[in-house]
């Protein structure tokens, strides 16, 4: 549906994405500042971009950084294992850092070994499913997209099958302090979570020895060894682990989400999932909207490394700014009637996945499983929500767009 305002839903004070009308729905917010204020200055003196074009700048240009952003997160986090560990993430690094470390586990994203994983992504969809076909109802988050994502993040990691639950209290735990909206309980228990997360990983990677495989934590290890025997600085453990527990937060959350937050596009636009039963081939176009739509990740932060005018505004060097990704896939320059939902649209060149240095290695994986799951699961008949549309809701985040539940009933098959 067309958002139309004629009034600016932005208070005085500027954009606050904590504000709980925001959090419900920031897409009247995004349509007013695309077409009144695409380079606004928001709540806490934070720059907010918003055009496709400005947006791809922000993500992939040198002169908006990342490290300076991990100075103030750890000012905010304060002492503990969340800032031990995550000193070392990729999220908080600039050239050749993170180039260095993004070196590390690309050739674990290899496009032909991703692909290879479709026969898996297959079947462990299907048992996923299975049971709860035979129910007919289910809490689509936790008992089906959460299980799915978690389970090939952890097999590219090379985190045995015992260690998955393990996987994801801790991950529920440190994700709301990598937000950076923490509160202090937030912060207690995620240097809780930190620390023992970040133990079991030394011990899954002292243990690994010589028997390696092609998952990350097997290929850091060969390159250590190698950086060893060529006399170069080898990649520490702290920069192993925060690498590990980084992949587990861009390839769980994100893809859980993801097919959440598309699913739930489809049962409240009932001519696309119409359209999409009846031919199945729309699945990737499906996936594309989906991702342009309502993307699971909408914002990411950098910090100015020097004065840059944008959109007529002058930023000054140690500005913050915050390139709003689900704004730039709803901009109107970019993408006709942006506001609708369809399956059919062409052509479209998300920025769910990023830009430039930083375009997410898991995006390959991302697809597949998307599109894997979102052909099994139109397959439910007579879909309906279990949950006043209402009373919907997301969880607290400034840059992520996260359901909390979504529980659907539909007609039960499979015997």
């Amino acid at each position: 549906m067309t958002i139309q305002l004629t009034e600016s839903p932005i208070p005085r004070t500027g954009l606050d994405p904590l504000e709980p009308g925001f959090q419900l729905d920031p897409y009247p917010y995004y349509h007013w500042l695309l077409r009144n204020d695409p380079v606004h200055l928001g709540a806490e003196d934070t720059w907010y971009v918003t055009r496709y074009a400005d947006v791809r700048l922000v993500m992939s240009d040198h002169k908006f950084g990342c490290a300076s952003v991990r100075d103030w997160w750890e000012e905010m986090i304060g002492p503990g294992a969340l800032k031990q560990i995550m000193r070392d993430t990729m999220f908080f690094e600039d050239d050749p850092k993170h180039a260095r470390l993004r070196g590390l586990i690309t050739p674990v994203f290899a496009p032909k070994r991703m692909k290879a994983l479709q026969p898996k992504i297959d079947e462990v969809v299907d048992e996923l499913l299975a049971p709860l076909f035979r129910r007919g109802e289910m809490e689509m988050v936790n008992e089906f997209a959460a299980p799915l994502a978690l389970t090939f993040v952890c097999e590219l990691l090379g985190i045995p099958r015992e260690g998955y639950e393990g996987v994801r209290t801790w991950s529920l735990d440190i994700g709301p302090t990598l937000d950076l909206i923490p509160n202090d309980e937030e912060i207690r228990k995620g240097n809780i979570a930190m620390g023992a997360f970040a133990d079991y990983l030394q011990g899954l990677i002292e243990s690994r020895g010589s028997h390696r495989g092609p998952d990350l934590i097997s290929v850091m290890l060969d390159a250590r060894e190698e950086s060893l025997a060529k006399g170069e600085p080898p990649v520490t453990m702290n920069e192993m682990v925060s690498t590990i527990i980084s992949v587990v937060f861009a390839g769980h959350d994100t893809v859980t989400n993801q097919i959440t937050n598309t699913m739930l596009a489809l049962i409240r636009n009932p001519d696309q999932l119409d359209l999409l039963k009846r031919d199945p081939s729309l699945v990737s176009g499906c996936v594309e909207e989906g991702l342009r739509y309502d993307s699971a990740v909408q914002s990411n932060s950098r910090r100015l490394m020097v004065d840059v005018e944008l959109g007529g505004k002058l930023l000054r060097k140690g500005d913050f700014v915050v390139a709003l990704m689900g704004a730039a896939n709803r901009d109107p320059a970019k993408f006709d009637d942006p506001d609708r939902f369809d399956i059919t649209r062409t052509g479209t060149q998300v920025m769910s996945f990023g830009a430039g240095m930083r375009f997410c290695l898991g995006a390959i994986l991302a697809r597949l499983e998307l599109r894997t799951a979102l052909d099994r699961l139109v397959r439910m008949e007579n879909v309906r929500l279990e949950i006043a549309d209402s009373d919907i809701s997301y969880q607290r985040s400034s840059m992520f767009r996260s359901l909390v539940e979504l529980p659907v009933s539909f007609t039960p098959t499979g015997g």
